[in-house]
């Protein structure tokens, strides 16, 4: 065991939030998990966690020293993996967050064919809405949806989404096409975030009435447009063939007056190591095959 090991290991309980949860990332037994925290505080002579059935917490001890301890060991493990990472011999596991309603296949087949050519290489995929942190949340790669010309963090372009609003023929029928955003009846909106991003990004500022349903799935607003409860905002795509039957009607043109980008996202140009820029260059090329 290294003499790194235990201070490595105390980190990573208390980034992960349990032992459990340690041990999950780090992919030791939880028992060994406990072995070195126990190891580094019979060292050290302080108690550093405060343990129960259900929580942890951090004593004062344990709080300096994971302040002082984290940032240096990032910096050493991202040091260690760009001098391990050699072309053709990538290892290590890469952390990768996309929406929830994120259409996969093209990112599963990516993974697959990476891992052919990397057997060492690990993955751990978090699909969400939630916009996690990427520092705090130890993320790798975000695909995420971002304005155009956006330059908050680094990243590489996949492609520009096109919006629109849509409801269906039977609606429109019914209630009449809405002639300004204002005048929108039965709004299905996508949550107070992406809500929000749209208003600015897309309509210039123009503000989407309440919904009268709200969902977190660009795929669940599409089908309730599809059922007629109402008009919807989607990305143009997601409803080609039922424009092209006739069953949904594309309104408000003229309202929506910007796209927005499809990106890969880093937290910063430091935590591209080798084996995130390899699997970032791998995914682009096939995304764009």
């Amino acid at each position: 065991m290294s003499k790194l090991d235990p201070l490595l290991t105390f980190v990573e309980v208390v980034n992960a939030g349990s032992f459990t949860g340690a041990a999950e990332r780090l992919n030791m037994p939880r028992s060994t998990v406990s072995l070195h925290v126990k190891k580094l505080e019979t060292s050290l002579e302080t108690r550093l966690l405060k343990r129960s059935t259900r929580s942890l917490s951090l004593t004062e001890d344990g709080r300096r020293l994971f302040e002082q301890a984290s940032e240096g060991l990032s910096i050493l493990t991202r040091t260690l993996d760009s001098i391990r990472d050699r072309p053709g011999a990538l290892n290590g596991l890469i952390r990768l967050t996309a929406p929830a309603d994120f259409p996969s296949e093209t990112l599963a087949a990516a993974m697959a064919a990476f891992q052919d050519l990397h057997p060492n290489i690990r993955f751990e995929i978090t699909l969400t809405n939630a916009t996690l942190d990427l520092v705090a949340d130890n993320v790798d790669i975000a695909i995420r949806i971002s304005r155009r010309g956006g330059t908050e963090r680094v990243e590489r372009w996949l492609q520009d989404i096109a919006w629109q609003f849509c409801a269906s023929a039977e609606w429109v029928a019914r209630n009449g096409a809405p002639q300004t955003v204002a005048d929108i009846r039965d709004f299905i909106s996508p949550m107070p975030g992406l809500k929000s991003f749209l208003e600015q990004a897309v309509l210039g500022e123009a503000k989407l009435p309440d919904g009268r349903i709200m969902a977190d799935n660009q795929g669940l607003i599409r089908d309730l447009v599809l059922q007629g409860r109402g008009v919807g905002l989607l990305p143009k795509g997601m409803t080609d063939d039922a424009i092209a039957d006739g069953r949904v009607v594309v309104v408000l043109d003229d309202a929506v007056l910007a796209t927005t980008r499809l990106n890969l996202t880093f937290p910063t140009r430091a935590d591209m190591v080798p084996r995130v820029r390899a699997f970032a260059d791998y995914y682009c090329r096939l995304f764009h095959a």
